[in-house]
């Protein structure tokens, strides 16, 4: 009886593990993302700014997750980042800034994504003067990535 009865409890608790419904995933993803995930803070950070999966679209906190990413080494956040100084959205524009993350990025990326981000850091360098790229090579230089 006790084994029958056993049996029974683990698999009510089994069913209303699975039945229980889960946490909306920007919830789970800022759990994450405050656990310092960087492909979370990423996905935040690109929900943020477009305004997805039922977050409002906010510049400021999606530059504050790319950047929290970026300063981890991931080179689609760091693109993200440059992307935001470049245009400035939700930033002030500094090309400066921009051409870092982009150098970072590119260096850091492979393949496809490593040419499209390579394209805009060609992109970014026609606009600057021969002083700010080689402010934007040195910040990039000694840029060191933060755990």
């Amino acid at each position: 009886m006790r084994l029958i009865l056993a049996s029974l409890l683990l698999a009510a608790a089994a069913f209303s593990q699975e039945a229980a419904p889960q946490k909306p995933l920007r919830e789970r993803l800022l759990e994450r993302a405050l656990q310092g995930d960087a492909e979370a803070q990423y996905d935040l950070a690109k929900n943020l700014e477009t305004g997805r999966i039922g977050l409002r679209r906010d510049l400021v906190q999606a530059e504050h997750w790319y950047r929290k990413a970026a300063e981890q080494g991931d080179p689609f956040a760091q693109a993200g980042v440059a992307i935001l100084y470049q245009f400035g959205k939700g930033v002030k524009a500094d090309l400066v800034e921009a051409c870092m993350w982009y150098t970072l990025a590119s260096a850091g990326s492979k393949g496809g994504d490593h040419e499209s981000i390579a394209d805009m850091l060609d992109d970014i360098t026609r606009l600057m003067t021969p002083e700010q790229l080689a402010e934007a090579r040195k910040r990039a230089k000694e840029w060191k990535p933060k755990k």
